[in-house]
């Protein structure tokens, strides 16, 4: 039974890229290994109070009802999972000892944001908790966008105009719009994560052999 009233809830996705092609083309007991590291270190790195809502193979439906963080405080969050994510990829490439092609290729993996906010209910199935709504639908729709680059936050117009800093923070995000089939057309505003690979390179570089 679904929850008659709706909370406003983000929907904050991070989502590995190349994850269909790094498991179906390297080794299966290897590429599922380095998945599960790389989902923790995500789930790890939260730390907005976020929830997990569900693993949807190579990405994490993390949720959080009420007021949702500051743009500042998303990108923070992103940032952190971001760097978490590339220094590991990095250790693993500076240390493995196998040559397997799921260890020789993860360097191939990369990692993108979407966050959406809107008003969602909740259904229970099986005693499993699920968001259901259009706010979830359009959160999953966005992660396929016109966005000209592969490791990127996004977050909806939508969104950034109930952040409190929002368009005042979104200064360094560049603007873009999709037209999906039921839902029509959504604005959204763009980051590269891009820079912040240096900061993994620091990182892994700062550490004890």
């Amino acid at each position: 039974m679904a929850t008659d009233n709706p909370d406003n809830v983000l929907f904050f996705i991070p989502d590995i890229s190349g994850f269909t092609k790094f498991v179906t083309e390297t080794e299966v007991s290897h590429s599922q290994h380095i998945i599960q590291e790389l989902l923790e270190l995500i789930v790890d790195a939260n730390q907005l109070g976020l929830e997990v809502s569900e693993f949807e193979g190579d990405a994490v439906l993390f949720v959080r009802p009420g007021a949702p963080p500051s743009l500042d405080e998303l990108l923070a969050q992103a940032r952190k999972m971001f760097v978490d994510f590339h220094s590991h990829i990095k250790r693993i490439e500076i240390l493995r000892t196998c040559a397997c092609g799921a260890c020789s290729s993860v360097h191939c993996l990369s990692l993108k944001f979407v966050a959406h906010c809107g008003p969602a209910r909740t259904m229970q199935v099986k005693g499993h908790s699920k968001f259901i709504g259009k706010s979830i639908i359009v959160a999953h729709r966005l992660l396929k966008n016109q966005v000209p680059e592969s490791e990127y936050l996004l977050v909806s117009e939508e969104t950034l105009n109930q952040l409190a800093d929002g368009t005042a923070a979104a200064s360094s995000f560049e603007c873009g719009n999709c037209s999906y089939d039921e839902i029509g057309e959504v604005a959204y505003r763009h980051h590269s994560m891009a820079p912040y690979l240096a900061e993994a390179k620091a990182t892994v570089s700062a550490s004890p052999a």
